[in-house]
């Protein structure tokens, strides 16, 4: 008796588990994780996730900056490059030309470049998680 509830329980906990991982969602998650200012440009880190299917084989940001009066301050173009599924990158680009705790946010303001071994990936902004564990906002 003490088997059959242990297999039960243990089938029941294995569909659970596949249950759950069929429902993750299929995104391309972007932290801007630390900023820190270095000499005369701020150094933004950022953590990405591939959480599609297919392997990426291009990503590319425009990013602009904002002041603290929320004036734009900056434009950067980021190349994040290459992700194989499942595959957690970390990336640093120095940007505008002015001290971190100067730019108030920073918006992903266009996808210019997004693609798979097959071709360019449709809609890839929609599959876009962005969020900040900065001082500094990354908004959409």
């Amino acid at each position: 008796m003490k088997r059959s509830l242990a297999a039960a329980m243990y089938f029941a906990l294995g569909l659970t588990a596949s249950a759950a991982g069929a429902q993750t969602p299929e995104t391309i998650s972007i932290q801007l994780n630390t900023a820190e200012t270095t000499g005369a440009a701020c150094r933004l880190t950022f953590v990405i996730r591939n959480q599609l299917q297919t392997p990426l084989d291009a990503l590319g940001l425009d990013l602009v900056m904002f002041d603290q009066t929320e004036g734009v301050s900056g434009y950067a173009a980021v190349d994040f490059g290459s992700m194989p599924p499942g595959k957690t990158v970390v990336r640093r680009f120095d940007v505008g030309s002015a001290a971190c705790a100067d730019i108030s946010r920073v918006l992903l303001n266009e996808v210019r470049d997004c693609k798979s071994q097959d071709g360019p990936l449709q809609d890839c902004l929609t599959k876009l998680l962005i969020t900040s564990r900065s001082e500094i906002d990354f908004i959409l």
